[in-house]
């Protein structure tokens, strides 16, 4: 009897109540799963071009790994702390149910967690887990012989659907249930687990005020380790002295500013034989240039790498991995030309291309029509993706599978600046 520890407190009525701890970890996880189970129907219903999928889609895997540590914590003090006993007059049926719901809540708030931390463990993407972009989490052991992985992940997918939709019709049960003891019963089984003082609601909003903080700094995380997509220098800024490293002002009518609605930056690859398009929808540019004075043109290009999409559901959620472009380690790209020069169809820039670790020069061939102040760059060029480290397991190397040659295009609109 001395390893189980009453956890009851009187009320002022005289029926028990859960303890504070039981309280406060009973309504922060419901209302946790309540809030994640809607943020998953969302994300899963957002296209896959939408930029905004992936950094939910890593969120959801955060506060999803803090349900299964809160409940396996909400578990434990279960086991030692014994609850408030059923009212004597509840028939031996409806205890029963009570008991097998509670149970049911337990088991389910433990697997449907378990079940997406499997998904993101036998993913072929694999995308990294850090809890809000801050604690490294590993996959879980259990499949790294598994050959078949996208089936697998697929079986997964399907199961952590069920068991979250298992939870919602349990949620009923057992709210409907909460319903009669209150109105109709009246026999204070509902009132043993409603907050009592304003510090259990307190204790409540801790635990979300920790977690909403990592959420915030995992959104606001790349600005604050120096994050180039937030440190971009607006392609209307005058102030290129800092930018380009050099001491001198561009010259009157150089500057470009870029108009960002009409601009455009595309690649084009082939997959099984068939060519595919995408598109990188957030990217910035500088550009300083004087048809008349290639010395002084100056090319700045800033990627955000999250933000390509073709359109097929599968190979955008395989683009974010860290065998493609690891967009939470690496999420910009970036190219830098100094050297402009005119040839007999238009304009060469040699430059580097930084995507990932990797930084190789390459010459971007491109047309330039100025009509005024109004100007239209058209151009691109021809990449090979493992010069980049993009895609470089064993069946993405398979040229066959995914070509390894990839052409980049662009069509920049700007006007010049005053």
């Amino acid at each position: 009897q001395k390893i189980w520890r009453r956890e009851s407190v009187m009320s002022v009525s005289g029926g028990a109540r859960y303890s504070s701890v039981a309280i406060v970890l009973h309504w922060a996880i419901a209302i946790l799963i309540l809030g994640h189970i809607a943020g998953g129907l969302y994300m899963h219903g957002l296209p896959s071009t939408s930029p905004a999928k992936f950094t939910l889609f890593q969120l959801h895997k955060s506060f999803g790994l803090s349900v299964l540590a809160l409940s396996l914590f909400r578990l434990g003090w279960r086991f030692t702390h014994r609850p408030p006993a059923l009212p004597t007059a509840m028939p031996n049926w409806q205890k029963l149910a009570a008991r097998a719901t509670h149970w049911g809540f337990y088991a389910l708030m433990i697997l449907t967690p378990l079940a997406g931390w499997a998904i993101v463990s036998v993913s072929p993407t694999e995308i990294p887990t850090k809890w809000f972009g801050i604690i490294p989490i590993p996959h879980l052991p259990f499949f790294d012989g598994v050959v078949d992985r996208k089936g697998v992940e697929d079986i997964l997918k399907e199961r952590h659907e069920m068991l979250a939709f298992m939870i919602l019709g349990l949620l009923v049960l057992h709210v409907g249930a909460a319903m009669k003891h209150l109105f109709i019963n009246k026999d204070g089984v509902v009132a043993s687990m409603i907050p009592p003082r304003k510090r259990h609601w307190m204790g409540v909003g801790a635990i979300f005020a920790v977690l909403l903080a990592g959420a915030a700094f995992y959104v606001v995380a790349p600005q604050a380790q120096g994050d180039p997509a937030k440190r971009v220098v607006p392609s209307h800024s005058h102030d290129h002295d800092d930018d380009h490293g050099e001491g001198q002002d561009a010259g009157e009518g150089a500057v470009w500013i870029v108009d960002d609605a009409a601009s455009r930056l595309t690649f084009t690859g082939t997959e099984k034989g068939k060519r595919f398009e995408g598109e990188f929808s957030q990217f910035s540019a500088d550009i300083i240039f004087d048809p008349d004075d290639l010395s002084e043109a100056r090319i700045n290009v800033t990627i955000s790498t999250a933000s390509a999409a073709t359109g097929s559901e599968l190979r955008d959620a395989t683009m974010p991995g860290s065998e493609w472009f690891g967009v939470k380690e690496y999420p910009t790209a970036t190219f830098t030309s100094r050297s402009v020069r005119a040839v007999a169809d238009g304009y060469e820039a040699d430059g580097m291309l930084h995507i990932k670790e990797f930084e190789r020069p390459i010459t971007l061939d491109f047309t330039l029509e100025i009509d005024g102040d109004k100007a239209v760059a058209v151009g691109g060029v021809d990449l090979l993706r493992t010069d980049f480290g993009l895609g470089t397991n064993a069946s993405w190397l398979d040229e066959e599978a995914v070509a390894l040659e990839a052409w980049v295009q662009f069509e920049i609109h700007a006007m010049r600046g005053n």
